[in-house]
């Protein structure tokens, strides 16, 4: 007969305890918001009474406010009055009844088709790939049919329908993991290295070490583990279904993203779900929408940051097993135990058959647009398919996108204040906060599932992976992250960063646009000083149809004057105002600081979709335009040494791309959609690409390109100053940071100060002058440009704890090589004016192409 342990029985008097609380918890929001709405309607009856048989009087108003109007009213002059004592402080959003915007798509194609490698190694039915017309569902109105058809049922519909799911299993892992060999080597390892850093030579000192470390093992995992619960996820999922429609006006996916992951579900193999990070809700509505739509809930990999009282407790009961953001060394040296234990630990539950979900990212992003891959988790997943622990498993890509996002934003951080930490408190006060305030809708979309076993023989080109193999422990010098160290092998690293590249870059690719993304983009990028409505309207329009163009899925449609009008409520007076003079209605984005950081957060989601426009756009305003034109090789040439020094800042191209056909299919967009610039008749036929003569030699990689020039045309003079306005704030940034160095000239300086000395010199560049983007004072770029200068060489970093002090290299510690630097960028903000003589000179060239003809002749001739 099986006994219940001590253990057992309080985790389940405790998880009966926290279920109670939050029950509690959902009754007391409930019973206020539904007082809060009685009130009202008791109100506004009453007033209509009166105004129906109160006498009019043509001195007085019309009709009499009810409660709702009159606490809108006042809500409405208090933010009036504090935006006036003071322009610069974040205003809140009001929260209104706002229009609904139809979420309803006629097409879509299936997600994550981006390139051969996808295609070829999905396992998922080719018959999904096809469009289809069903539209988008809100999960928070889903009900699926039940299996009995009972008044109880329509009546509690949620509740009937969280008891129907479909129920797997959810197998704990932690005592396997203590018994692994791998485990007891680790211990091993760490107490022999602990007894060589001690004088003494007793055997009795060796078995304490080994005991401490055996527990310090059990604790680490403790710690660490996941306690799944089906229960704790079904009755969490009643609770969302009466908690997310507070503030959410809806949750959508798309049906055809549902099937593709409930047909991968029948295939038996692990699932790694790779959301974009933006909110602390990602990881809460990814298993609301699985469970759901019975496809099994993964195992959560969260920061252990969130380990708070309650909360983290109820987060491991929903799947979420709690890792370190650092690994920090212990006694000088790598953290060999704490490493084996998570590699351990993740291997043992892929074998169990449980999914798993982490963020590619590591954190959430700070500035709007996808931040660049962490390799570590993923590295141990590609391990665990390299080694046989399991036979495959399939990568699941998804991006998620908010109109408004609900962990509020990130100003304080970006404007050099360090973060708050999480506590139970600020989680309370937060939750509160959200339950009061609207934040629109937020589109799920989970892309074409891929077996990475194939994806690692695609990526595996020099063939130096083996099909199985024994691995063992090794030392690596990285002390501070998984990744590089005793998990991964050397020949392994460039398929893990291959991979996780295309995630990032697929993730970012169909990630839906939404309509407080498009309205930001075009005010912050292209109206910055205000426009009219309908100028805005016929904006949007044409953004639009560059979106589809370049194959993106826009998450709004309906009248482009209402989703206006809806967004701008949606985003709030702190970010976007609407003044009128004389009679005509101005929308105006609050383009200054802090404002503007916020504003510039719902823009950077599209950025990334026109990053190589705008550098072209930049790389064109660095060269000499003096002759109207300017040679497509060349520049080819600067805007690949642009895209090298934003390296940090977007992925331009897939691993299974070039750089330079990107570039070329940019630049024919640009020609063909906006007539930015005119090919020579000789050269129309090849549109911009290049032609290439076999120059029939010995060296087969000496070939000729015949040159191809590009010509300035007045009808894209306006669309190449918008793009180059996008990525122009970045520039600067790098160029003042660049310009920054000359303070590391003989001495060195911490992280915090080094940036802080930055920040205050752009705010310096801003009030002189020098500078026009207020958007440019923020952290995130200038911490990436650093990385930039360290992979440069000029640049050392020290790191030691928390600690990270910056310094020049020897051969660089002068003002001389900091100058050298400082001006490759500069190079890129050079400000030149396009006079109007410097374009269509296309059509005054006949009579010199002879001319030409002949000295392309005479070249062919030197180069055979």
């Amino acid at each position: 007969m099986y006994k219940v342990s001590n253990t057992e029985f309080f985790s389940v008097i405790y998880a009966a305890f926290q279920l109670t609380i939050v029950w509690f918890f959902v009754q007391v929001v409930l019973l206020i918001k539904g007082i809060g709405k009685m009130v009202d309607l008791v109100s506004k009856r009453m007033f209509d009474s009166f105004q129906k048989y109160a006498p009019t009087n043509a001195l007085c108003n019309e009709s009499l406010a009810s409660i709702e109007t009159l606490k809108r009213f006042s809500h409405e002059n208090r933010t009036r009055k504090k935006d006036f004592q003071n322009a610069h402080a974040n205003l809140f959003a009001i929260k209104e009844d706002l229009p609904q915007v139809a979420i309803e798509m006629q097409r879509k194609a299936c997600n994550g088709l981006t390139c051969y490698c996808i295609k070829s190694t999905s396992p998922v039915n080719e018959s999904r790939r096809e469009l289809t017309n069903l539209a988008l569902k809100n999960i928070l109105d889903y009900c699926p049919a039940t299996k009995k058809v009972t008044l109880m049922n329509r009546i509690f519909n949620h509740l009937a329908q969280v008891y129907e799911l479909k129920k797997y299993p959810y197998p704990q892992v932690e005592g396997t993991v203590v018994r692994d060999e791998r485990v007891k080597r680790a211990i091993d390892a760490t107490s022999l290295q602990q007894f060589q850093d001690t004088d003494g030579n007793d055997d009795d000192v060796y078995q304490g070490l080994l005991q401490r470390n055996t527990a310090r093992a059990k604790k680490l995992l403790h710690d660490m583990r996941s306690k799944l619960s089906d229960f704790l996820l079904r009755f969490t999922s009643w609770v969302l279904y009466k908690l997310l429609p507070c503030f959410l006006n809806a949750v959508v996916v798309h049906p055809q993203d549902v099937e593709m992951l409930q047909q991968a579900g029948k295939t038996n193999l692990p699932m790694i779900f790779l959301p974009l990070h933006r909110s602390h809700l990602d990881y809460i509505l990814m298993s609301f929408i699985l469970l759901n739509n019975d496809v099994k809930c993964p195992l959560v990999a969260s920061g252990d940051n969130l380990r708070i009282p309650f909360f983290g407790s109820l987060l491991r009961g929903l799947g979420a097993f709690f890792i370190k953001r650092r690994v920090d060394p212990i006694m000088g040296r790598k953290d060999l135990l704490y490493k084996t234990i998570l590699h351990t630990y993740m291997n043992e539950s892929l074998r169990a058959g449980h999914n798993i979900e982490f963020f590619l990212e590591g954190g959430r992003t700070r500035t709007g647009k996808p931040c660049m891959p962490k390799y570590g988790i993923l590295s141990v997943i590609v391990e665990a398919v390299i080694d046989g622990t399991v036979e495959d498993a399939l990568l699941v890509p998804v991006s998620i996108n908010y109109e408004k996002l609900v962990d509020g934003n990130f100003v304080r951080e970006q404007l050099g204040q360090p973060k708050e930490m999480e506590s139970f408190w600020s989680a309370i006060k937060a939750i509160w906060h959200v339950l009061n305030s609207n934040y629109g809708m937020i589109r799920v979309d989970f892309n074409q599932p891929f077996s990475l076993c194939k994806m690692i023989k695609t990526f595996n080109t020099n063939g130096r992976i083996p099909t199985t193999f024994n691995k063992q422990l090794k030392s690596n010098p990285s002390s501070t992250s998984l990744y590089g160290t005793d998990v991964v092998s050397d020949e392994h690293k460039s398929i893990v960063e291959s991979i996780s590249k295309h995630v990032i870059y697929d993730c970012s690719f169909t990630q839906a646009v939404m309509s407080t993304n498009a309205v930001a983009f075009l005010l912050l990028n292209k109206f910055r000083n205000g426009c009219k409505a309908q100028v805005l309207v016929d904006a949007l329009e044409e953004l639009k149809l560059d979106l589809i163009a370049k194959g993106k899925e826009i998450g709004f449609v309906g009248d482009n004057l209402d989703i206006i009008n809806y967004s701008i409520d949606l985003l709030g007076p702190g970010l976007v105002r609407k003044e009128k003079d004389k009679h005509e209605e101005y929308i105006r984005p609050v383009a200054m600081l802090p404002n503007v950081i916020e504003l510039s957060y719902y823009s950077n989601a599209l950025v990334p979709t026109f990053a190589l426009d705008s550098l072209i756009a930049i790389s064109l305003f660095a060269m000499d335009l003096s002759k109207g034109y300017v040679d497509q090789t060349d520049l080819i040439e600067h805007c690949t040494r642009l895209c090298d020094h934003l390296q940090y800042e977007f992925i331009f191209c897939k691993p299974c791309q070039t750089l330079e056909d990107n570039i070329l299919g940019a630049i024919d967009n640009m020609i063909q959609r906006h007539e930015c610039f005119s090919l020579e008749p000789r050269n129309e036929d090849t549109s911009s690409k290049r032609v290439y003569f076999n120059a029939d030699m010995d060296d087969d990689n000496d070939v000729y390109i015949r040159p191809v020039r590009l010509y300035l045309n007045s009808k894209g003079k306006d669309h190449l100053l918008f793009l180059r306005s996008l990525l122009m704030p970045l520039v600067d940034i790098y160029a003042v940071t660049a310009e920054c160095m000359t303070q590391l000239v003989g001495r060195n300086l911490h992280e915090r100060e080094l940036v802080g000395d930055i920040l205050e010199y752009i705010r310096t560049q801003l009030r002189a002058g020098s500078l026009q983007y207020q958007e440019s004072v923020s952290v995130d770029p200038i911490k990436n440009a650093l990385k930039l200068f360290q992979k440069m060489d000029l640049v050392e970093i020290h790191q030691e704890k928390k600690i990270r002090l910056y310094y020049l290299k020897d051969e660089q510690d002068n003002d001389e090589s900091v100058r050298v630097v400082y001006d490759k960028i500069n190079a890129y903000r050079r400000k030149q004016t396009l006079d109007d003589d410097i374009f269509d000179k296309l059509a005054t060239r006949e009579d010199e192409d002879e001319v030409d003809d002949e000295e392309e002749e005479e070249e062919l001739v030197e180069f055979a």
